[in-house]
């Protein structure tokens, strides 16, 4: 079972009871890693700033509480916290409109992420040339997305340290579930998903005459074309072209699986079972505690080979 260390606005520590409830959730698709635990109290909370969880030894959780609240029924006295972990500094802060020649990720550490609180990177650390522009309403979060995407052909994260991690490496650990651990169980092949074709201009005087092909998309018949300008805006490049092909392709098959007890595994982990023979690259997690006990639920895709 998770333990909890909270610490209020003068940075002092608030001893609460073992929680009613826990929501954990971490997926692909949104930066920060959001947190919900419900207390029962015997008196007023202090205005709290930040929640740590922890599994033993490993910290699951660290980020600053978004909202509080304390409510009072006929079963008694109960404080609800909700938190995000450290991307969501990187969400909620606006960048400063500006155009870099030759970016590197260091330089960008020390104009826009040193001064939020982080301060190291997992990455290249070279410059690149060309022109970054970083536009008017774009969030110091889209500012890392976009500079990974387009020199690093990288998706960003926040590792649990804290790090700005541009490396590309998706995930180390394996989680193998056997079927008489698991509360269900769900496999779906979506080919709603397969992009058959993606036909890329690379050079500014060419069309778009580099083409790449989808052999999942051709031996399950769907025939989807879409285009990709790596010239104009350098709003792409050719690795970034493929590897949105690849994530079409893997998004083709996928499982969600809930288990017992809280699974010891990230986002980016590998996922194995005994119920299908296939290797799945886990893209969510989603922890719960309640009177029920403790469970998880996990969505993965196809790795590719």
């Amino acid at each position: 079972m998770l333990t909890f260390r909270i610490t209020d606005n003068n940075g002092k520590t608030v001893l609460l009871k073992h929680p009613m409830s826990v929501s954990l959730s971490s997926s692909c698709s949104a930066p920060a890693d959001s947190l919900r635990v419900v207390f029962a109290i015997d008196g007023s909370v202090p205005a709290l700033h930040r929640i740590e969880a922890f599994d033993g030894d490993e910290t699951v959780f660290s980020g600053c509480i978004d909202q509080q609240a304390e409510e009072f029924n006929s079963k008694g006295r109960f404080l609800t916290v909700y938190a995000r972990s450290a991307a969501a500094v990187l969400l909620d802060n606006e960048a400063r409109p500006q155009t870099y020649m030759c970016p590197s990720m260091r330089f960008l550490m020390k104009r826009h992420f040193e001064p939020l609180g982080f301060d190291r990177f997992i990455g290249p650390d070279r410059v690149f040339s060309g022109q970054f522009t970083v536009s008017k309403g774009m969030s110091e979060w889209a500012v890392l997305e976009k500079f990974a995407t387009v020199f690093l052909n990288t998706e960003p994260k926040i590792d649990k340290s804290g790090a700005i991690d541009v490396s590309g490496n998706e995930g180390e650990g394996e989680l193998f579930l056997p079927s008489e651990s698991l509360i269900s169980f769900r496999r779906e092949l979506k080919s709603s998903s397969l992009i058959s074709e993606i036909r890329a201009r690379v050079l500014p005087d060419r069309g778009y005459d580099m083409v790449f092909r989808s052999e999942k998309a051709d031996s399950c018949h769907v025939g989807r074309i879409r285009y990709v300008n790596t010239v104009e805006g350098r709003s792409g490049s050719i690795l970034g072209t493929k590897k949105l092909l690849d994530k079409s392709d893997s998004a083709y098959e996928r499982i969600s699986a809930e288990c017992r007890g809280r699974a010891k595994c990230s986002v980016g982990d590998i996922l194995t079972t005994d119920i299908c023979s296939g290797r799945y690259r886990i893209r969510e997690v989603n922890y719960t505690l309640d009177r029920r006990g403790e469970r998880t639920k996990i969505y993965a895709e196809v790795k590719k080979a």
